[in-house]
């Protein structure tokens, strides 16, 4: 999916191929996060379904500007922290963060997540597929703020602090990818 200079797609862990995306949409969302910084902060997220991979499925994420991303204005209303803002990305399933990265406003691109929080036995845990969530059938609405049965990578703008307990601050989330995924040709 694209938003500006931006593109995030999805993979199969070993594939070239991106995962199909289909009703793709751009909403403006309530960032609940940052509300303490900005008191009515709204989130650009933009949703797509894409089919399911099978449960437990190594897949990757690429993450890609096609060109230096800028700085917020609100970001740079800070001042002297705007030459050291970089770029967070976060990626969560299902509503739990499970990877991240930090990313210099320069690249490299694409940047890819591949790996999971967490060790295994033989090292790095995989990003898997997720489980597909049987209750989305039975919902009567649909919001592109949910979480549930969803694959969302949040890009934001933050500098780094001078204190271990608090090592960085983020200062703006800039846009949300949504990817809901649902089993295609297979029994749900």
């Amino acid at each position: 999916m694209r938003y500006q200079d931006w593109d995030v797609l999805l993979f199969p862990r070993d594939g070239q191929v991106p995962l199909k995306e289909f009703r793709v949409a751009c909403h403006v969302v309530h960032d609940d996060e940052l509300s303490h910084i900005n008191s009515s902060p709204k989130l650009p997220t933009v949703c797509c379904f894409v089919p399911s991979l099978p449960p437990g499925a190594p897949y990757k994420v690429s993450i890609h500007s096609w060109s230096t991303p800028p700085i917020s204005q609100s970001t740079r209303s800070y001042g002297k922290f705007a030459d050291r803002v970089v770029f967070e990305v976060r990626l969560f399933v299902d509503g739990r963060f499970v990877s991240s990265a930090s990313v210099n406003r320069a690249g490299p691109w694409p940047n890819v997540l591949k790996n999971s929080f967490g060790l295994s036995d033989t090292g790095e845990l995989p990003l898997i597929f997720p489980d597909f969530q049987r209750e989305l059938l039975n919902q009567s609405f649909w919001s592109p703020a949910d979480d549930l049965g969803r694959i969302k990578v949040v890009i934001s703008e933050r500098y780094p602090r001078e204190s271990l307990s608090v090592p960085f601050e983020r200062l703006k989330n800039i846009v949300a990818f949504s990817f809901q995924h649902a089993p295609l040709g297979r029994d749900t």
